[in-house]
């Protein structure tokens, strides 16, 4: 290849536009953990944030909060996925197809709006279940508190489960049951295979989607803030928030610990890929494979009990009790004489800042889902299925944004537009910065997604098309892109699925005029108008699930790369 060639020098501007993304605003967190000021205000270098951060004596208690949380909810979810995907790909259970489908709507139903019906559940004071059980003779007080450790637990679990049954289920499609068969032929219960074959022999798939998932959980931001607020309970992504939040804002110590916590994620993402290389197990031979589902006999009907209890303690009762909550007076007072009325969606849907976030939410998660689609089917393509130098760097660069929690990349992203080029603080307040942020977050996903078919497309196809004469690029345009269509559709829905809940990535960069819908819910709902906030999160959360259902009916897959 030539030094000039616009293959190369097409392929250093897209390796420059990557490391912008990723690296720089990594990058600018450092840099602002060593300066005195807020961003695009003057100021020095000093130590001083590092020594402020922590010289906190809470910080510690936050750090072991979000490492508990994560290992904790990483296990339980963990146990449940692989339990899951063993129902839905290795067993003859009844009905397992909609466990499949509740998992996957599950996935894109918005955190918030789920933890404010489990707070009309559990909430001390007037949670239903601890009403009617106080009632009993031999209880005095309330049984549960969902403001507590537990309580944020079981509000992320079901989501939890979800991301990594997604995560699993590939490896266990691919793995050959012959494996399986061989040990019930020689006596193994099913349960015993389960343990001794099954887990083991997905164990590459387990550790790193587990690993992964664990370093996910660290990032959860909003049902932390939400239940962890009132019993001040601080995690690391919430005690930055509220930093930040302070009058006047605490710059220095928050940028501080938020680049030691990067240095800390970081290192367990290399970790991750050493754990992952070092331990490989064959699971799939080429002599063809069978994935014939194991009868369960009489104990399908305990399973089929299982998923259905699932559905309806994760699924139907939060989203029932979310809308009974959207019509009450006051929120959880269900003994006032008339509790009910339509006030409160009277009040959202005629609100012009309800307009205008909803405006605003269509037009900056459709641009990220348009946007994003075409842009990591190009990075896919470079990475798969040309021999550019540095499409390695590329493809480990598109992988950062899963290196950190969402709160911290848009800690960077605020110093990249506010103290970092200069002029790109015309972008602040935009929907413009919101919609570079959400590609950046969805990038990982995205390119995961993109990477399961692009290897699937037979390079004889290319090949034809290059010994005609056409260019890479018209290729890619005329060939590879119309055999893409159904991927770049799935892609689209996740992006813009994932971007219309996701509130960590926007809660620092948004102003006024660009409030999008998941930010409006937040503010009613930690402001003096929870009944309001419900109201927005129910209609979040009916659109998640009507795109969802409508992808997956005429056929979009959710196929990250395992």
């Amino acid at each position: 290849m030539k030094l000039f060639s616009p293959r190369y020098v097409g392929m250093l501007l897209l390796l420059v536009i990557v490391a912008f993304a990723t690296i720089y605003p990594l990058g600018m967190i450092l840099y602002g953990s060593f300066r005195s000021a807020a961003p695009g205000e003057p100021g020095y270098f000093t130590f001083n944030g590092y020594i402020e951060g922590f010289s906190d004596p809470t910080i510690v208690k936050c750090l072991i909060n979000t490492f508990s949380l994560g290992a904790t909810r990483t296990f339980i979810s963990m146990v449940l996925a692989i339990f899951f995907c063993w129902i839905i790909v290795r067993t003859d259970t009844p009905l397992k197809g909609m466990l499949e489908i509740l998992i996957w709507i599950n996935f894109f139903i918005p955190s918030l709006p789920i933890a404010m019906a489990w707070i009309l559940l559990l909430d001390p004071s007037y949670g239903v279940f601890n009403q009617w059980l106080m009632k009993l003779p031999f209880i005095d007080g309330p049984v549960f508190d969902i403001y507590s450790f537990w309580g944020i637990v079981w509000v992320r679990i079901a989501f939890s489960t979800s991301v990594r049954v997604l995560m699993f289920a590939p490896a266990f499609r691919n793995m050959d049951a012959a494996l399986e068969e061989s040990a019930r032929m020689s006596g193994a219960s099913n349960l015993t295979t389960l343990i001794r074959i099954t887990f083991p022999a997905l164990m590459p798939a387990i550790l790193g989607t587990t690993l992964l998932g664990f370093i996910k959980s660290l990032e959860s931001f909003e049902v932390e803030l939400l239940l962890g607020m009132p019993a001040k309970f601080f995690v690391f992504s919430t005690k930055v928030y509220d930093m930040l939040r302070w009058e006047p804002p605490q710059y220095p110590p928050a940028m501080a610990l938020s680049a030691v916590f990067m240095a800390v994620i970081i290192g367990l993402v290399f970790l991750n890929r050493f754990v992952v290389q070092r331990r490989q197990y064959t699971t799939v031979t080429g002599k063809g494979y069978r994935t014939s589902p194991i009868r369960l006999g009489k104990w399908r009907y305990v399973t089929l009990a299982y998923v259905i209890v699932y559905a309806c303690v994760f699924l139907i009762l939060p989203l029932a009790i979310l809308v009974v909550g959207t019509f009450m007076k006051v929120s959880g007072m269900f003994e006032l004489p008339d509790p009910y009325t339509l006030t409160h969606w009277q009040a959202v849907l005629t609100d012009p800042l309800f307009i205008r976030s909803i405006i605003n939410s269509l037009i900056v998660c459709g641009s990220a889902a348009l946007g994003g689609m075409l842009f990591f089917s190009f990075l896919s393509y470079i990475n798969i299925r040309t021999k550019l130098p540095g499409r390695g760097a590329l493809d480990f660069m598109s992988w950062l944004p899963w290196a950190v929690p969402g709160l911290l990349l848009a800690v960077g992203l605020l110093w990249v537009f506010l103290g970092g080029i200069p002029g790109m603080v015309a972008l602040y307040g935009t929907l413009y910065i919101l919609i570079i942020a959400l590609i950046i977050n969805q990038m990982p996903m995205g390119v995961r997604v993109m990477d399961g078919t692009m290897v699937q497309i037979s390079k004889e196809l290319e090949e034809s098309a290059r010994m005609s004469g056409a260019s890479w690029l018209y290729t890619f345009r005329r060939i590879m892109m119309p055999l893409l269509i159904p991927t770049y559709v799935s892609t689209a829905v996740i992006i813009f699925l994932g971007s219309i809940r996701d509130i960590a990535i926007v809660v620092l960069l948004y102003t006024p005029k660009s409030k999008v819908l998941s930010i409006l819910m937040l503010e009613h709902y930690i402001g003096m108008s929870p009944e309001k906030g419900m109201v927005v999160g129910l209609i979040i959360t009916a659109m998640c699930i009507l795109v969802a259902i409508i992808a997956r009916a005429v056929g979009v897959t959710l196929r990250p790369s395992s």
